[in-house]
């Protein structure tokens, strides 16, 4: 936020979650601010603002309504501290972002966590924040992050297009060119059974394609990729979008089902792109102390946190704190799609 101010580069900021509370509900160690400045707009629920120390005046209000209050857009006049808390579903996060966009060019930023990250598919690209507060195994840490990568970097299927216009809401099997055959009664495929229905389906109708608009559980991938299931599949499985992977925060189990399905001629992909941009680390996590009863600050070596993580992830791995803010922000504005001046809405 500093390092876009600097460059005059406008960012609206909003969060999937709640931030900016003074104390975490589980470790009670003291959490980071979001310091804003006169000019910061942010998009935060109605019960925020009167905890926030920043002074605001309302610029919309956008009618998406969270349990924290309907969410207002609101312009910072005098700096302080602010409290935010923004959409939680994909369909709000897009709402929200045509909002900040109509208000003129800038970055949208949207925290989040990989526990959260279905609402992501609204976004356009995201920054992996992870270390020690995640796991203290840095080779497994490393080993988890790369396989994130792999599934946020998932292939659009072909005929993406065609199959996202038909804008199915159940698991559907479709033809060589993406149109619609036969649907099944789920959403997602959860269970062995789910799957086997899918399959059978599939077979009856020789159909190339399972789209799965909702999640897809370990238990109906176990089933999918058994000696004596494969053979049924239809050549491509696709998803929404990679975030309907992440949603069960076991990228690593996720991605072996993925190279299984490959190493039977079956690609997996999706018909959305998010791509991971970068990795930061933090090697900071809160040590539970039994004499005293309570979470203590703690920290692992990070340079070998840094060092293994960046010769695991095929993407670009920054301790910002060490290194500061600059490349990350390079990427963040190279990555921005170009303003199309879409109507402003009324103030």
């Amino acid at each position: 936020m500093n390092e876009l101010r600097r460059r005059g580069v406008p960012f609206y900021l909003t969060s999937i979650g709640y931030d900016g509370e003074n104390i975490d509900n589980v470790t009670g160690l003291p959490k980071p601010k979001l310091p804003v400045e006169a000019g910061d707009i942010v998009a935060t629920a109605e019960k925020c603002l009167p905890a926030s120390t920043a002074r605001f005046t309302v610029l919309a209000e956008t009618g998406v309504r969270t349990p924290l209050g309907k969410i207002s857009v609101v312009r910072i006049t005098h700096p302080g501290l602010v409290v935010a808390a923004g959409p939680n579903k994909s369909s709000e996060v897009r709402a929200i972002s045509e909002i900040l966009g109509a208000l003129g060019p800038g970055v949208t930023l949207i925290d989040g966590a990989l526990n959260r990250i279905v609402p992501m598919s609204g976004t356009d690209c995201f920054i992996l924040s992870t270390g020690a507060a995640r796991s203290l195994d840095i080779p497994g840490l490393a080993k988890e992050t790369e396989c994130i990568r792999r599934i946020a970097d998932l292939p659009l299927v072909p005929h993406s297009s065609i199959i996202q216009e038909q804008n199915l809401t159940n698991a559907s099997l479709l033809d060589e060119k993406g149109v619609f055959l036969t649907a099944t009664a789920q959403t997602s495929l959860l269970s062995e059974s789910d799957a086997a229905t899918a399959l059978e389906k599939a077979a009856e109708t020789s159909a190339a394609y399972l789209y799965v608009p909702g999640i897809i559980g370990e238990r109906a991938l176990h089933y999918m990729t058994s000696t004596k299931n494969y053979q049924h599949m239809p050549r491509f499985l696709a998803l929404q979008s990679p975030v309907k992977l992440l949603a069960f925060g076991n990228a690593t189990g996720y991605s072996k089902w993925i190279e299984l399905l490959a190493d039977t001629g079956i690609l997996t992909g999706t018909l959305q792109r998010i791509p991971l941009l970068a990795v930061t680390v933090n090697p900071f996590y809160p040590e539970f102390r039994y004499e005293s009863a309570s979470y203590q600050p703690a920290y692992i070596d990070p340079l070998r946190l840094h060092l293994t993580v960046q010769n695991a992830v095929n993407a670009p791995v920054f301790n910002i704190v060490r290194q500061g803010v600059d490349e990350l922000i390079e990427l963040v504005l190279s990555s921005r799609k170009p303003w199309h001046s879409p109507q402003m809405i009324k103030m």
